[in-house]
């Protein structure tokens, strides 16, 4: 299998990838409190998706930003943050230096919702400065029918849909041993608990069900990795036809 990992290329072979790789990957995250997961649970997913992705859409992987914009968390322990300001501009430099060094466009893969705005300012941002495309995908919105479908449930923060995906990725990442039922949070509309009042975030009664099942839980990465290529895929067709 071809190394896809930028950081891990010689500059020469690089130079020779990116004729025939046209976009990279770059994966976005945070570090922040998930429950029984890994703090590191939004960078965790994104890396694996981009890792899965790179080889069925031939392209290349950026290192990643690792730090994003924690907040009702960041209270708990581990948790980490940078300014919404510094982490749009920073992004934004990334992604143009990307395609300055030779990329068309770029598939930003973000893992945490507090990063959601400014990860499409930048998107509009960097088509203005340098006339490169991206692709903002916020995997576990874009991809709640899928796991609707599958689990039954919509995602969650720490939930079953992202504590499938670090499943697949490390399971050693997820301790089981170390749930508990009281982490688990329903969020309110019209409340805003700062600290929030659980590390296991459910929008709806019916949600934030914790299984432990790694069958399930491969199936149901390797399925959230073909919905995001087939659609990235149909994305990247059309700006063919059209740029």
């Amino acid at each position: 299998m071809m190394e896809r990992r930028i950081q891990n290329l010689n500059w020469k072979v690089f130079a020779e990838l990116v004729k025939d790789n046209r976009g990279a990957i770059l994966p976005v995250g945070t570090i922040e409190a998930h429950g029984c997961a890994n703090l590191g649970t939004d960078i965790t997913i994104p890396e694996f998706i981009a890792e899965k992705a790179a080889e069925k859409l031939n392209l290349l992987i950026a290192p990643t930003v690792n730090y994003g914009i924690t907040r009702t968390l960041l209270p708990y322990s581990g948790s980490l943050t940078v300014s919404s300001e510094v982490f749009e501009a920073y992004v934004l430099e990334v992604a143009e230096s990307l395609i300055n060094t030779g990329f068309e466009w770029i598939l930003i893969l973000n893992g945490h919702g507090g990063n959601n705005a400014e990860l499409e300012s930048v998107a509009r941002k960097l088509w203005k400065n340098t006339g490169g495309k991206s692709i903002v995908i916020h995997w576990w919105d874009f991809c709640e029918p899928l796991t609707v479908k599958m689990l039954k449930e919509k995602g969650t923060h720490a939930g079953l849909n992202e504590n499938y995906m670090v499943m697949a990725a490390n399971p050693d990442l997820v301790r089981e041993d170390l749930f508990d039922a009281r982490d688990i949070y329903r969020v309110r509309d019209g409340a805003y608990p700062y600290p929030n009042a659980g590390t296991i975030l459910k929008y709806e009664d019916n949600s934030a069900s914790l299984r432990f099942d790694r069958q399930e839980a491969e199936e149901y990465a390797s399925a959230v990795v073909e919905y995001i290529f087939q659609y990235v895929k149909k994305v990247v067709q059309n700006w063919e036809i059209t740029f």
